[in-house]
């Protein structure tokens, strides 16, 4: 099934149909684990840090954090992890554009070339896993240690991990439209924060 998804979502466009992206699934149990502890220790300072600047009178955000803290708790329980891969760069994008003489700040640039190589094949993957009853959670967290799991994995030097993907079949309540913001508030028309015709009166 996993691999059915990954077959659909090579589908998705891909600059010059280049398709740098390489994907590693993980099924056996105790590399799982491994990446789970190197997730965990990363995380939880992380969460710990978004938990203290959560006012408390934030409901709705202190349920998140206090949701988010079960993945690094259950990661290794999780049957298959996925991780999303470039074959380059930010720095090979950088120096390639700023050969090119597009100057110097061209980080931005340079990260959009990257991860636009890998989001729409990644989050048609999990499209595809949440069409066929199977939950999923794009994660970058375990970047703080990228080197770590590359040897781990064996992943070779000029391949970028973009994040992980951790996979299993729903349970509980039907899978449903997450809560965001109306869209209204994030959507402009012509100027930055200038409502559209059709969006202005709410």
């Amino acid at each position: 099934m996993v691999y059915r998804c990954l077959e659909l979502a090579l589908q998705a466009p891909t600059g010059f149909n280049l398709q740098t992206w390489r994907w590693l699934v993980i099924t056996d149990p105790d590399t799982r684990a491994a990446i789970a502890g190197i997730f965990r220790r990363i995380e939880l300072p992380f969460l710990e840090m978004m938990e203290r600047s959560i006012p408390t009178d934030d409901v709705p955000a202190q349920k998140v954090a206090a949701s988010s803290r079960f993945l690094p708790e259950h990661l290794a329980e999780v049957p298959v992890h996925v991780i999303p891969c470039s074959v380059g760069g930010i720095q090979e994008n950088h120096e390639l554009f700023a050969d090119l003489g597009y100057g110097t700040d061209l980080t931005n640039m340079a990260a959009s070339a990257t991860y636009g190589e890998i989001w729409p094949a990644a989050w048609s993957f999990m499209l595809a896993l949440r069409s066929r009853g199977l939950g999923s959670s794009l994660t970058m967290i375990h970047l703080g240690a990228e080197p770590e799991v590359a040897r781990l994995l064996d992943i070779p030097d000029g391949v970028s991990q973009a994040g992980l993907i951790p996979v299993a079949y729903f349970r509980g309540q039907d899978i449903r439209a997450g809560p965001r913001r109306p869209l209204a508030e994030v959507a402009f028309q012509d100027r930055w924060e200038r409502r559209p015709p059709l969006l202005a009166d709410g």
